[in-house]
């Protein structure tokens, strides 16, 4: 895997390369993920023509930090910031697409609304766009369901057996980001302009799926879509084709 040098350590990411590629994705993945997770969505994604670009955020994948702790959603857009880097030099001109999923969903969301140039348009998945039950708990360990993830067979094989998934860590850093995002989400949305589209599961148990259906309504540029049963990880989910679909027809 590649790596770029930062003040906090090595970082590790990853590019899926289309041959002739008409746009670039950047995502940011969520709570116990990495980007080794995701080489079904960036091969769909080349499949048409499309670039897709993955950074194992603090604290997860190979990148090192305490286990689940992202450090800050600042310091997650500042490593959103050197892969839109390296992707725009990689082929110059190419249209960018902002993406993320969970709480990667909010920090693109911020990154849209204060820098709304620089990106041709956002994708969000699982965004928890209001407070979610469990992280409003004294006690800051976190272990989530694998079920409230996925349906997927192969997904849940390897949230079980990959060393560098996981589903459970100290929440503390998390929360603490998570209400500092959902204190400024209601006073600041309202203002995105980037087209953006929201993928939900209709089953999400993690982030209601109301919350973001409801802003849609409220915000022209926000696009909603909703898989019916589908749970938190709809980018891994049994529908992952349908949703790799929708993000194509999207960029399109």
């Amino acid at each position: 895997m590649p790596v770029f040098d930062t003040d906090r350590g090595p970082v590790y990411y990853r590019h899926w390369p289309a041959a002739n590629p008409r746009a670039a994705v950047i995502l940011l993945h969520g709570f116990g993920e990495h980007t080794g997770l995701y080489h079904r969505y960036g091969f769909a994604l080349n499949a048409a023509d499309i670039d897709l670009w993955a950074v194992d955020q603090y604290g997860h994948g190979l990148t090192g930090g305490e286990r689940g702790d992202f450090g800050s959603m600042a310091l997650s857009s500042g490593l959103a910031d050197t892969l839109t880097e390296l992707a725009a030099e990689h082929r110059p001109g190419i249209p960018l697409i902002a993406q993320g999923h969970s709480f990667g969903s909010l920090v693109t969301l911020f990154r849209l609304l204060a820098d709304p140039r620089r990106y041709r348009a956002g994708i969000i998945s699982g965004a928890p766009l209001v407070p979610i039950r469990a992280m409003l708990d004294p006690d800051t360990s976190l272990s989530l369901d694998p079920s409230w993830l996925s349906s997927d067979p192969f997904y849940l094989d390897a949230l079980a057996h990959d060393p560098l998934a996981f589903v459970d860590a100290d929440g503390a850093a998390l929360a603490r980001e998570l209400d500092a995002a959902w204190d400024r989400m209601g006073a600041e949305l309202g203002a995105l302009t980037v087209p953006t589209l929201a993928l939900h599961g209709g089953a999400d148990p993690i982030a209601a799926p109301g919350a973001v259906q409801a802003y849609a309504e409220q915000i022209d540029a926000l696009q909603y879509r909703e898989f019916p049963g589908a749970r938190h990880d709809v980018l891994n989910e049994s529908v992952h084709r349908e949703v790799a679909a929708a993000v194509v027809d999207f960029i399109g």
